[in-house]
């Protein structure tokens, strides 16, 4: 997606980078790229406990949710149900 034109949101299950790889800071520059957390900057890793609450907030600010992949049964399929959205498989 960064050697497109199009713009992006990048939405960390940690806290924000210090320092960010030049093809993100390329994006960035041009104005679309947009990188934010819902998390403190001390928070170094990614667990499952912040990979979830980051995909709640990603599903809270979207319009529309359209998800590839979610195995019948598992986290992501449960987190969509739990907001109300209809999923839609294909």
């Amino acid at each position: 997606m960064l050697k497109g034109t199009q713009p992006i949101i990048l939405v960390l299950a940690r806290g924000m980078k210090k320092q960010l790889d030049p093809d993100f800071q390329m994006a960035l520059n041009q104005g679309r790229l947009l990188i934010i957390s819902p998390f403190k900057e001390t928070v170094t890793r990614v667990t499952e406990q912040t990979a979830l609450i980051r995909n709640q907030l990603m599903i809270e600010l979207a319009d529309e949710v359209l998800i590839a992949h979610a195995s019948p049964g598992g986290k992501l399929e449960k987190l969509i149900q739990d907001t109300g959205k209809r999923i839609i498989r294909f």
